[in-house]
């Protein structure tokens, strides 16, 4: 059940790149789609969570308050750092960097929470990591890479661990509503100052943008994202953030049908080593 649910999510996570191609088509600025992100699916998740965890939001300890909130920073980092990173480095370039995230995982995991990796994890992770950087060869043979636009990417991947490994202590003793909630709530309040620190306007925008906001806020976040969180009460980070790898891949095949891009051989060799990674760990992983 965990996997299959992971999976779907993984599905709903690859519409984002989609999304977002459309919106900076719109000439929005990457923060800004961020905020939109996060605070249409904080203001979709808030009602369920007032009706259906009420009384367990109001007994939240400071502690876990503080955890929720430091969460949704690291969930705005990511957010903010990946898709502004796309302004200066190539797509295939930051995916590649971005999702370098399952090594920092489980060396996290290792360190913050004594769960060791056993040599499945290590060996998915491994043929994972190995297929994105087949995918994205020819991109990073010829583009010329700018310092700030790899720093972006290695923060977001960086970011991603802070969020997975605070998601798995927390979630321990608190809801998915209970927890998504205030940290989306929280990660859209951050991203919020720091688009605005930077004059990003958060109006006017035609009404094809607000359409791709909600479905960005509804597809890869919601169904995506909030899914992903649900998994971490279940299985190990590590196993979450590999799972990330199938991304590109899903979005490789959804670019072709919606912009007419052609998988290249290089593509289509790497996903078959990132499907192989992911099967092996999530086969293997201890829940």
């Amino acid at each position: 059940m965990v996997f299959i649910a992971m999976s779907l999510g993984m599905v709903s996570l690859s519409f984002a790149s989609i999304f977002i191609t459309h919106l900076e088509r719109s000439e929005v600025p990457p923060l800004i789609i961020a905020f939109y992100r996060m605070a249409i699916a904080t203001l979709l998740l808030f009602p369920a969570a007032v009706a259906c965890k009420r009384q367990e939001l109001a007994t939240l300890t400071r502690k876990d308050i503080l955890w929720l909130i430091v969460s949704g920073l690291f969930l705005a980092l990511h957010f903010g750092a990946w898709i502004t990173s796309l302004k200066y480095i190539s797509i295939a370039a930051s995916a590649v960097l971005v999702n370098t995230h399952p090594f920092f995982v489980v060396i996290a995991a290792l360190l913050f929470l004594k769960e060791k990796p056993n040599r499945f994890s290590l060996m998915g992770t491994s043929i994972g990591l190995i297929g994105m950087l087949v995918i994205a060869w020819n991109s990073l043979a010829d583009a010329e890479f700018a310092l700030k636009g790899n720093l972006l990417a290695v923060l977001g991947a960086l970011a991603v661990v802070g969020y997975f490994i605070i998601g798995r202590k927390v979630r321990e003793g608190v809801s998915l509503l209970g927890y998504v909630t205030p940290v989306y709530a929280a990660c859209s309040a951050f991203l919020l100052i720091w688009a605005s620190s930077l004059g990003n306007s958060l109006y006017p925008y035609p009404a094809s943008s607000w359409g791709y906001f909600f479905a960005l806020a509804i597809v890869p976040t919601i169904l995506g994202h909030t899914v992903f969180n649900w998994a971490l009460k279940h299985v190990r980070p590590a196993t979450v953030s590999l799972a990330f790898l199938g991304e590109p891949v899903i979005a490789s095949i959804l670019a072709y049908f919606f912009f007419n891009q052609r998988p290249t051989l290089s593509i289509l060799a790497g996903g078959l080593l990132v499907l192989a990674g992911v099967w092996l760990t999530m086969q293997r992983s201890n829940s």
